[in-house]
Order: C-alpha cells, then structure tokens, then sequence
C-alpha cells in the first residue's frame, strides 16, 4: 500500500473506452479525468449526508429505545382533531368557481 491506501481495481476494457471517449471531451487524460470525478463524488453533498446519517442513526436509536411508548401501545386511538369543524364553518369561506 503506498500513501495513498489501497488503489482502484482497473476498468474492464468496455468501461475503460467510455472513461477516454469521456476523458477526451473534457481535454484531460484518462487519470486526471478519473481523479477530478473522485474527488468531486467525495464533496458531494448527498454523500456527506449519509455519512453523517451513518453516524447519527445509531445514537437516534437509543433515544427513541428509551421513549415512552405507552401512546404507541394503543394502536387504534385518533388523534383528536385540533379545530373541529362543521358545514356551517365550510359556509364562511368565499366560494369562487363552481364544480362542473
């Protein structure tokens, strides 16, 4: 292993060819081109994200392991709705267009 830790496997010659061709658009060799997009892929944002997801999911899951679970428990209760409303409430609301 050098500096750099363990090295890439090598392309299969079908993959290497898209890797030139792309290479080629871009005015950069093979390497230089396989490189900038590692180091792209690496700053990512997404990719930060569920690294740091990673590490947060286990210490949420002792949060919610230790939670009272006791409302959970009773599977089939409603949440009571916050403002209740009638049809004479729907009557108060300007109506602007007809149903066809």
């Amino acid at each position: 292993m050098d500096q750099n830790g363990s090295q890439v496997p090598p392309f299969e010659p079908e993959e290497y060819a898209r890797v030139e061709a792309a290479a080629h658009i871009a005015g950069k060799s093979p390497a230089d081109f396989v490189r900038e997009a590692a180091l792209k892929a690496a700053d990512d944002p997404f990719l930060k994200a569920l690294g740091h997801a990673r590490d947060r999911v286990p210490q949420l899951a002792e949060v919610f392991a230790t939670q009272d679970t006791n409302a959970a428990d009773t599977g089939t209760a409603a949440w009571p709705d916050p403002a209740p409303m009638g049809s004479r409430d729907l009557h108060e609301f300007p109506q602007h267009g007809h149903a066809a």
